[in-house]
C-alpha cells in the first residue's frame, strides 16, 4: 500500500507542489483580506433596510455592482477550495456572498448570522480592526 501511495506521489510530484504553493498562497491571503472585509461592513447592516434595496444610479454604479458581484464568487469559489485545503474556507464563503448580489441574498445573510458560532467569529473579526459589533 505504501509503495502505490509512493509511485502516485512520483508520477504527480509537480502538481503536488503546485497544489501546495497554492493552498499556502490562499491560506496566507484569506488571514489578511477576510478580517479587512469584515470590518468594512456596517456594524446595522443586518438590521438596517437600506442596505438590502439595490438602486442602480448611474454606469459605474452597475460597473462596481457587478465588480463587486465577481470578486465575492470568486471569494466563494476560493473559499470552497480552501473548504478541502488550509485555510478560513468558510469565512470567505460567508464574506463572498455579502459582497456578492442575488434574489434571497438576504434571507440567506440572516440565516448565517443567526448561527452563534459565525456570529462571534465574526465580530471577533472586527474587534481586531477596532470596529463595533454587529448588529441582529
Amino acid at each position: 500500500m505504501l509503495d502505490f501511495v509512493l509511485d502516485i506521489y512520483t508520477q504527480f510530484e509537480d502538481y503536488i507542489a503546485l497544489i501546495v504553493t497554492a493552498s499556502t498562497l490562499i491560506f496566507v491571503v484569506s488571514l489578511i483580506f477576510t478580517p479587512l472585509l469584515v470590518s468594512k461592513i456596517p456594524h446595522d447592516y443586518f438590521t438596517n433596510a437600506k442596505y438590502h434595496r439595490l438602486e442602480i444610479k448611474h454606469f459605474g454604479h452597475l460597473i462596481a455592482v457587478v465588480g463587486r458581484s465577481v470578486l465575492g464568487l470568486v471569494l466563494v469559489l476560493l473559499g470552497f477550495v480552501m473548504l478541502f485545503t488550509p485555510g478560513q474556507g468558510i469565512l470567505a464563503i460567508i464574506v463572498g456572498l455579502f459582497l456578492m448580489e442575488f434574489p434571497g441574498k438576504k434571507r440567506l445573510e440572516r440565516k448565517i448570522i443567526e448561527n452563534e458560532v459565525t456570529f462571534k467569529a465574526l465580530n471577533w473579526m472586527r474587534k481586531r480592526f477596532k470596529q463595533p459589533p454587529f448588529d441582529r
